[in-house]
């Protein structure tokens, strides 16, 4: 009796990982009119459209109406969004704008250290070619015309969820590792971020 009630509670098992996240969680698959949940703040907002591919879903609050495109990882209670598609390098080619974000900088007045926290701003295009070329567009008189190639696990910088490309002799002359990072916020566009290997710089890219 005890092994049927093993074997059945196993096969039980197996069938939810078969059927995926959402049957796993016992919640229903996240689809456009439900109602859910957006973290980290945990406001009420209904989803009004979605792309499953890349695990996300445009969210209207049900507050102040404002419109969001947001990770399926901030989808909570009511339903279980679906995970991003695999993708391998191709995932990269095409042209992205790139955004460098508020950094904290130190400045001295008074003969005192006070730190400030820049603005960020917009930054220039970096075109990746499926040849394995790029071009890296820095400023308006210096553009950056080199090659790319796959890294491999052990490379990466920490944290990073692969696949990730690296951009040699980038700007500055550095290495610069190239990774997927869910979708803008705003369009709902592929992101990627652009680490600088040896130092703390980012962009963060949108797929134009």
């Amino acid at each position: 009796m005890k092994t049927n009630t093993m074997l059945s509670s196993l096969a039980v098992l197996a069938a939810l990982a078969l059927a995926g996240p959402a049957a796993a969680d016992g919640l229903p698959a996240c689809a456009v009119g439900m109602k859910v949940i957006v973290s980290p703040l945990n406001n009420d907002a209904v989803i009004i459209a979605a792309k499953p591919g890349q695990g996300s879903y445009q969210v209207r609050s049900l507050s102040d109406q404002l419109v969001d495109w947001v990770p399926s990882r901030n989808l909570r209670r009511s339903c279980t969004g679906a995970e991003a598609s695999a993708v391998d390098t191709g995932f990269f080619v095409g042209s992205w704008n790139t955004f460098v974000g508020p950094v904290p900088l130190t400045t001295i007045h008074g003969g005192k250290a006070y730190t400030e926290v820049s603005m960020g701003g917009h930054g220039r295009p970096i075109q990746v070619n499926g040849d394995g070329s790029y071009v890296w567009q820095v400023d308006s008189s210096t553009t950056v015309r080199g090659r790319w190639r796959a890294m491999a696990a052990a490379e990466v910088r920490s944290g990073t969820v692969g696949p990730a490309i690296l951009l040699i002799n980038g700007e500055g002359g550095k290495q610069w590792q190239m990774s997927r990072h869910g979708v803008n916020a705003g369009n709902g566009h592929d992101q990627a971020s652009v680490d600088r290997m040896d130092l703390g710089v980012s962009y963060m890219a949108t797929r134009r």
